[in-house]
């Protein structure tokens, strides 16, 4: 029995070495890829594109349809509505800058939309009237 080894009970050290640093660099390549959407999306969501921070606020939204919207828009202190859809954007009021919606409605409900554009219609503002 003179070629008989025991079998080995664990891996060499050099395996374990390498998964280490393998699960390590892995780490790092997904805390770096972490990092970066969290810079894009504090740089470019909250900020826009073009770095100006608070010139269009939106103030609310209601889908109408799957792909249909309409968005209440604060741009410099002027409030716009417009309607969205895949293809097109289209100014459907102008709103006085004094408009204010009453208290209790919260920007985003169905009934803000309902009483805006309800107020909106009864006055005929119409764009481009």
């Amino acid at each position: 029995m003179a070629g008989f080894s025991p079998p080995a009970a664990a891996a060499p050290p050099e395996l374990w070495f390498s998964l280490l640093k393998s699960a390590a660099m892995l780490c790092i390549v997904l805390a770096l890829l972490v990092g970066a959407l969290y810079l894009m999306r504090r740089l470019f969501v909250q900020r826009g594109a073009l770095g100006v921070a608070g010139i269009i606020k939106t103030l609310a939204t209601q889908y109408v349809a799957p792909k249909e919207r309409v968005i209440l828009l604060d741009v410099l202190g002027e409030k716009l509505l417009i309607g969205a859809t895949p293809h097109t954007i289209t100014l459907l009021a102008r709103l006085p800058a004094e408009c204010q919606a009453p208290a209790p409605l919260v920007p985003g409900s169905a009934g803000f939309f309902k009483d805006i554009f309800k107020r909106t219609l009864q006055r005929g503002d119409r764009p481009g009237a």
